[in-house]
């Protein structure tokens, strides 16, 4: 693996470490293949725990706003992230044509699939688009189920309280049955799925 990705994860660890915080990873990323990673979102520290769980090369499809953000932006500029606009319709499309072709490079693609963190814990109704991507491609889908990391740090909530987050990376969903079950299908598939991982209830339109 290449150097930044090394440093990257250390350095992740070491601000969680800083801030009292001891992410545990549960389950084993797969060693062969390119995934789409689906976490839940429920912390502004999701970006720094997702740099925990895959293997290999990798990026996200990231709000364009954290753009804006100073040397957060420079990290996620160094993986070459994706900057998507949900208010902007054509724009997100073009962002997922985009993550699509990223994927077809071997390079791992994250999303949080319900678009936004969440404000009571649940997870949010989950948005179209990463299913589009992983239909469109035929990659199989990494669910990951945070749990803890909204107790530590709420997007209401200016302060910590230090604690325990647990990562459960949860078994490849195959692209073999995609066709069978639709993208609605898929989409509750992985929500029920994200609901067990994570601990949380999963809230659906």
């Amino acid at each position: 693996m290449p150097l930044f990705y090394v440093l990257d994860k250390f350095c992740c660890r070491m601000i969680m470490s800083i801030l009292f915080l001891w992410p545990k990873v549960r389950g084993a990323f797969p060693k062969n293949g390119t995934y789409i990673i689906m976490m839940n979102h429920s912390s502004f520290l999701d970006v720094f725990i997702f740099p925990l769980i895959p293997r290999g090369y990798y990026t996200g499809v990231i709000a364009a706003k954290n753009f804006k953000i100073p040397i957060f932006s420079t990290l996620i500029r160094r993986i070459h992230a994706i900057p998507i606009d949900r208010k902007n319709l054509k724009g997100a499309i073009d962002s997922i044509k985009r993550a699509e072709r990223v994927l077809k490079r071997n390079i791992h693609i994250g999303i949080f699939p319900e678009g936004t963190r969440t404000l009571n814990g649940q997870l949010c109704p989950l948005k179209k688009g990463g299913f589009h991507m992983a239909i469109n491609t035929q990659t199989s889908i990494i669910p990951v189920g945070v749990s803890g990391a909204f107790d530590v740090k709420p997007k209401n909530r200016w302060w910590f309280r230090p604690g325990p987050i647990i990562i459960n990376i949860g078994e490849a969903i195959s692209p073999n049955i995609y066709d069978s079950i639709g993208i609605d299908g898929l989409i509750n598939k992985v929500g029920k799925t994200l609901e067990k991982l994570s601990g949380s209830a999963y809230e659906t339109k």
